[in-house]
């Protein structure tokens, strides 16, 4: 038997639909998964997890001054609710959140540039901003083709600086209420907050001769809203599936964990979930396997270790004999990969990323619809990844050493915001 890109690829067409966190499609999938392992006698369950949900039903901008007009909005899941009859202040454009300008922030409406990040975040409550706006896509967009993101206030920001009112819009709205130069607006938002209940797919194969060191593969298989998220992430979802196949049928010296996490678009949650209930078991971990995003027709392949240089240059080794070629780094990689290396095991992520043109991610042209994605390419990573873990899942001795560079932990801590950066 050997690994299949067509059958992988059959699977990401049946499930190639919105899975976001907590979803019933989301269930769906996993218990796909489920199943799929089960039925090539693969001893694997679900397990779930808590995850801090919003619901938003209802959320308003309308500029009052020096014109007046009302603007599509959507509120950010988790965020605080405005006043009964909402909330009217002076607006302020705060551009990437200036120092300068926000010394004019208290008691505003201020609008700032691009993803609302924690150390944006920060800023705004510190200058005691009354609520704040952001704004998504492009000002070329057209609304016929695009879709106004659905946003989450996550707890990272909410639990060490506390929520206020936050409001999403596109950008070719907040570009019309700068050059219409706004003066004061009013805002309404009426949300609530409750836990939702995800899952990781986890299943074992034992291994034979050296099954105390355990390998893990995970890839993620839910999505953002509005994307059927097959390139992020059920590409790398299905090469998990298909070496587990081969696997079953080719028992491995080394035990193998394949783990499908749900919820990680809302944090890595799922992975985060993981290695808390298994924290006993990560010290017999020597190496984790991420795939994330993979199958453009056009595009590069590209390898990132969390570990050591000699770890990056071993693998890249494996996959130059192979016929391979990769754009190898040492870096962090924004994936389930990260609790792994917070937890000191070494992380190895294969993904092939589209290029300009050809590569869609968390909208709806992530999609098998926009013809940017193919079987081909997919079995690129997944020959990738089945050259790399047979060599590692059977060599004599484990190539790769149970360690992890000070900077590449340094970046993990920053990424986890246990660090501040240097």
């Amino acid at each position: 038997m050997n690994v299949s890109a067509h059958r992988a690829f059959s699977f990401l067409r049946t499930y190639g639909y919105e899975r976001v966190s907590c979803s019933k499609e989301e269930r769906t999938v996993a218990e796909a998964l489920l199943n799929e392992c089960t039925s090539l006698g693969v001893s694997a369950q679900l397990e779930e997890f808590t995850v801090p949900c919003g619901r938003v039903s209802h959320a308003l901008l309308r500029v009052t001054s020096p014109y007046v007009k009302e603007y599509e909005v959507t509120g950010y899941e988790r965020a605080a609710s405005t006043p009964e009859g909402g909330l009217d202040a002076e607006f302020l454009y705060a551009e990437n959140a200036d120092e300068v300008l926000l010394e004019q922030a208290k008691g505003k409406i201020v609008l700032v540039n691009g993803y609302l990040n924690r150390a944006t975040y920060e800023k705004l409550r510190k200058a005691e901003a009354a609520a704040i706006l952001t704004f998504t896509g492009r000002t070329i967009d057209r609304e016929s083709e695009s879709d106004l993101n659905r946003c989450k206030l996550r707890e990272t920001l909410t639990e060490p600086f506390g929520a206020v009112p936050v409001l999403n819009m596109r950008a070719a709205s907040a570009a019309e209420i700068v050059r219409r130069g706004a003066k004061t607006a009013h805002i309404e938002l009426t949300g609530e907050c409750y836990d939702g209940t995800s899952q990781n797919v986890c299943a074992t194969i034992p291994g034979t001769d050296k099954a105390e060191e355990v390998i893990t593969l995970g890839g993620h298989y839910d999505s953002v809203y509005f994307s059927s998220g097959v390139h992020d992430n059920l590409s790398g979802s299905v090469i998990v599936l298909e070496l587990l196949r081969y696997f079953a049928a080719h028992p491995p010296r080394r035990t193998l964990r394949f783990c499908w996490f749900g919820s990680e678009e809302q944090g890595l949650l799922g992975s985060k979930a993981y290695v808390k209930a298994h924290a006993d078991e990560l010290k017999d971990c020597v190496a984790m396997l991420n795939f994330d995003v993979a199958a453009p027709t056009l595009g590069s392949n590209h390898l990132v270790t969390l570990a050591t240089d000699d770890a990056l240059h071993y693998v890249a080794g494996v996959l130059r004999e192979a016929g391979y070629g990769v754009r190898a780094k040492q870096d962090t990689y924004s994936s389930d990969c990260i609790p792994f290396a917070d937890n000191g095991v070494p992380a190895i992520n294969l993904a092939r990323f589209g290029t300009n043109g050809a590569d869609y991610m968390h909208n709806r042209h992530d999609s098998l619809k926009s013809g940017y994605l193919d079987e081909h390419a997919l079995d690129i990573t997944l020959q990738q990844g089945f050259v790399l873990l047979e060599r590692l899942a059977n060599a004599a001795s484990f190539p790769i050493k149970r360690e992890i560079t000070p900077e590449i932990r340094q970046k993990v801590d920053e990424y986890l915001f246990k660090a501040k950066k240097e």
